[in-house]
């Protein structure tokens, strides 16, 4: 039996995975979901989940930063090119463990959601509302389903690597395992091509 070639794979390459998301508006996209979602403030403690190859850290000022991904392409190439701007662990959501339970001031995940089946989330949110201190924030992104949705949006997230595109109250309602303060906006303007996202702020 013959297994098809998925073109997708080649994402896993860190130099090709950047050049896409530069064409596509995902440059973009990150600095705008950093000034206007994350927020963040010079010397805060931030733990990034899904940090893939770092890029989010051009657009972070100086920071306590540490990205966790499960791809060890991604972390090598982190490692190379923000050593010393922060730490990198190759890792998976489920064996990560917290070093400094409530300490994190902001907890990113960024294009991570859409990737996890529903247990895998709800570990996420776990471990993120764990990391936070009081107050803190769980700052999360991702393509999503909505009603009367543009053809174009809804083609590119059926084509997405992840498999797990959910609508506003599904991601809402995983969040809702562990936060109780969750606030949810639904974003087309970010990329440069039509792609639907909603971005969730979870706070503890």
């Amino acid at each position: 039996m013959t297994h098809q070639f998925d073109p997708r794979y080649i994402l896993r390459i860190p130099f090709i995975y950047t050049t896409y998301q530069k064409l596509v508006g995902g440059y973009r996209a990150r600095k705008l979901f950093v000034e206007n979602m994350v927020k963040v403030v010079p010397n805060q403690k931030i733990l990034d989940i899904g940090c893939g190859p770092g890029d989010i850290l051009d657009f972070l000022p100086t920071v306590n930063y540490l990205g966790i991904d499960l791809d060890s392409n991604y972390i090598e190439k982190a490692k190379k090119k923000y050593e010393n701007r922060g730490k990198f662990i190759c890792t998976t959501i489920t064996d990560f463990t917290i070093s400094e339970p409530g300490s994190f001031d902001i907890v990113i995940a960024s294009g991570v959601l859409h990737h996890l089946n529903d247990t895998e989330s709800i570990k996420l949110f776990e471990v993120a509302y764990n990391a936070l201190k009081f107050n803190g924030r769980l700052i999360t992104y991702d393509g999503c389903y909505i009603k009367h949705q543009n053809l174009i949006s809804k083609l590119f997230l059926k084509l997405d690597r992840g498999k797990f595109v959910r609508t506003k109250n599904e991601y809402e309602k995983l969040a809702s395992h562990h936060f109780s303060n969750v606030k949810s906006i639904i974003e087309e303007e970010y990329f440069r091509i039509p792609y639907t996202s909603i971005g969730m702020e979870c706070k503890k």
